[in-house]
Parts: C-alpha cells; sequence; structure tokens
C-alpha cells in the first residue's frame, strides 16, 4: 500500500463515524425541541385552567343576578320605577 492512497475501509469508518454523531446530535436536538413544546403546551394549559376557573366564578356571580332579578319584589320594583316616570314620545320633524 502506497502512503498516499487511504484505504477504502478506513474511509467507510470515518463515515460512519460522522453518521453516528449526526444521529447522536439530531437526537439530542429532537429531545431538547421536545421539552421546549412541553414547557409552552404545560404554560397554554395552566394558562386555560386559570381562565376556566374565573370563567367559573363570573358564571356564579351571572346566574345569582338573574335569579336576584327574576324575584317577584324585584319586578315589581322595577315596575313601580318605570310607571313614575313620564314618558317621553320623540316626533320626527318628517312626520309634522
Amino acid at each position: 500500500m502506497k502512503k498516499g492512497k487511504k484505504s477504502p475501509r478506513r474511509d467507510f469508518a470515518g463515515v460512519r463515524y460522522v453518521f453516528f454523531v449526526g444521529i447522536l446530535v439530531g437526537a439530542t436536538l429532537f429531545h431538547v425541541w421536545q421539552k421546549v413544546v412541553m414547557a409552552r403546551v404545560a404554560g397554554l394549559i395552566n394558562g386555560t385552567q386559570l381562565r376556566a376557573e374565573d370563567l367559573g366564578k363570573e358564571q356564579v356571580k351571572l346566574l345569582a343576578a338573574v335569579a336576584i332579578k327574576k324575584t317577584p319584589a324585584f319586578i315589581e320594583r322595577v315596575a313601580v320605577e318605570r310607571r313614575a316616570q313620564p314618558v317621553v314620545l320623540h316626533v320626527s320633524a318628517d312626520i309634522l
């Protein structure tokens, strides 16, 4: 064998080594990417859960307000207040 030529077997070992390192780097990058995605999803889930809690509290308040407005005493009070207010009719100038 001459000094200037490399053996084909040695070239193949170098390619295998580069291929193996590439696979390891790719697997590491994929793992890190998965962790970043999972952290982002966890943050979105947490925000959604907090929003759902707030909406539940708001729903309870709205249901209580509806229940209060359906009581006969409230309806009677609104009717009396509206009866006491003068009725104002707006007449358009086009009619006259």
